[in-house]
């Protein structure tokens, strides 16, 4: 993670919990687990990397559920769930335009219960995104757009210039305090007859108005569905930012360091079959690595590693 270079405020560069913020020291776990892909090149076992806190409201936001997918309502197209190609799990959006007019594709509706702002004079956004890829190179127009429940169109997302690779469009309008519902539609910007496919789709609020990752519940650690896979709402947790303590495990001979590229003369030695750890909190901010002492072997680290959670929302 970049911080500020400035020697005149260098406090700033090391975590100094308060008080009351040393006993969350340990408030994230992760397990970890790694083989050096290649013998004599440095690893990280794990690179601190967080992504900011969101809640997908959005269902079933990789078609993992249905045929077409539940939730979604075609206009001016046929729609399909297509193994054919996905971002994220197993399945994505098949969208068969009529090719008579442009704006012709599926829609998505927002629970009503997203009216805002809801923190004082704070702008809450509603933003929407949502991959697209032809599988082809077509050349031709897609993109993300919310409208109001009448289908008049409050925001256009970036137009895609379909082809064989994921794109994503992100579209954002700021709520009004009255409680409404949107549509998200996913639709050709321009008339044609041109098959694709929408995945990994997103609907959250945000300060910001930025598109965070994709999240859902699939995604592995500090990642959680709401109630039932690919059919409720899911959320990213806040990540680590700094790794606290640690109990590890290796197999082979090798060198391991904290915030720097391992190496025989920066790292420490541990032997094969060794477990370890510390009984302090230490403050590692970027990186763990490691790498191989005998030459041709490939060492697995592996264990698990407890830090401070990120607290800062977008």
């Amino acid at each position: 993670m970049p911080f500020d270079l400035n020697p005149w405020i260098w406090d700033t560069w090391e975590l100094n919990p308060s008080t009351r913020t040393s006993y969350s020291l340990w408030t994230k776990w992760v397990p970890v687990s790694s083989t050096l892909t290649t013998p004599g090149t440095a690893q990280d076992l794990y690179l601190i990397n967080p992504e900011y806190p969101t809640v997908n409201i959005a269902t079933n936001p990789s078609f993992e559920t249905g045929s077409p997918p539940t939730g979604y309502t075609a206009v001016g197209s046929a729609l399909a769930q297509s193994a054919v190609i996905a971002r994220s799990g197993s399945n994505s959006l098949l969208i068969n335009p009529d090719n008579l007019a442009a704006g012709e594709g599926a829609f998505w509706t927002t629970p009503e219960s997203l009216g805002g702002p809801t923190e004082g004079a704070h702008v809450i956004y509603l933003v929407a995104s949502a991959y697209f890829n032809d599988n082809a190179g077509s050349g031709s127009g897609a993109r993300i757009v919310i409208t109001d429940t009448n289908g008049v169109t409050l925001a256009n997302g970036n137009t895609l210039t379909l082809d064989a690779t994921w794109q994503r469009s992100v579209a954002r309008i700021a709520l009004s305090q009255t409680a409404a519902s949107y549509r998200v539609y996913f639709v050709t910007s321009a008339q044609h007859n041109t098959n694709f496919y929408v995945d990994s789709f997103q609907a959250e609020l945000s300060k910001s108005g930025n598109a965070s990752a994709y999240c859902d519940g699939s995604l592995g650690n500090f990642y959680e569905w709401d109630s039932t896979a690919n059919a409720s709402m899911s959320r990213r947790r806040g990540g680590l930012v700094a790794i606290r303590g640690y109990t590890l495990y290796n197999t082979r001979n090798m060198y391991i360091a904290y915030d720097q590229t391992a190496s025989s003369s920066l790292g420490k030695y541990t032997r094969a079959g060794t477990d370890f750890w510390n009984d302090h909190p230490v403050h590692i901010k970027h990186r763990i690595s490691f790498i191989n002492e005998l030459a041709g072997e490939a060492p697995r680290v592996y264990g698990e590693l407890w830090g401070v959670h990120l607290e800062r929302a977008a």
